[in-house]
């Protein structure tokens, strides 16, 4: 958890397009004594920093670079919250198992029916790690510091898929979509999913390396909007 949540402060930290300045050395070193871990961490941290801001970001033709992406283009820790509706894990299992085409492990929308807790109304709050805007599209990052193994092959394509639907990450990043949809819905009188939102990508920092290309410790996914439509009639309300 310490280790987590030291990667997240990093990143909400750096100026991503900075290369790795003395500035960006010395945040780290800072964050690793605010943190309490040995200086010898310095070097492997920021080689994987290094790794995970510059590897490509491909998705539906589009190729993004962290790298490139300013200071003002950024918003990290997004709070949101929005008035849910009457919602049970069983609705939830219906709407994925009806309106899901995403590429995932084939369960998903039956794990979602057995989650246990009751009928649930309220609001629902979180926080984004990062949104950003780039080539006239926002898009949703999130950190995961999760250990999967110590080589870049353990975080392959099928064991993220994996890992993304036993945590419910998947889940997870459907409610960051439906909170940025209704921000960007009040901003931009134009407003369209399509034309607006590109996409999310969660990042498994342990498991980036250029070298070996962006299939390896990157999760993208762009929801499909017939089921980001079905999210947002059944889980919130209307004020």
């Amino acid at each position: 958890i310490r280790a987590g949540i030291f990667f997240h402060d990093v990143f909400e930290h750096l100026d991503f397009a900075e290369s790795r300045t003395e500035e960006r050395i010395k945040l780290i070193s800072n964050k690793l004594k605010e943190y309490r871990f040995e200086s010898k961490w310095q070097e492997p941290v920021c080689a994987m920093v290094d790794n995970d801001l510059s590897v490509p970001l491909c998705i539906n033709k589009t190729t993004l670079m962290l790298s490139s992406v300013q200071c003002r283009n950024r918003i990290n820790e997004v709070e949101f919250y929005f008035p849910l509706k009457p919602v049970s894990p069983n609705r939830l299992r219906k709407i994925f198992a009806d309106y899901g085409g995403i590429d995932l492990v084939d369960d998903f929308p039956d794990r979602l029916g057995k989650l246990s807790f009751s009928l649930t109304k309220g609001f629902m709050k979180g926080y984004i790690d990062m949104v950003f805007h780039d080539q006239d599209r926002f898009w949703l990052v999130d950190w995961k510091s999760n250990y999967l193994g110590s080589s870049v092959e353990d975080y392959d394509k099928n064991v993220l898929n994996n890992v993304m639907s036993r945590d419910f990450y998947i889940l997870q990043y459907h409610l960051y979509v439906l909170a940025l949809h209704q921000y960007l819905q009040l901003r931009i009188p134009e407003f369209s999913y399509e034309r607006y939102f590109g996409g999310v990508f969660y990042i498994f920092i342990r498991g980036v390396d250029p070298d070996k290309g962006p299939e390896f410790g990157i999760y993208k996914d762009i929801p499909d909007k017939t089921l980001v439509d079905a999210l947002l009639k059944e889980l919130i309300l209307d004020e």
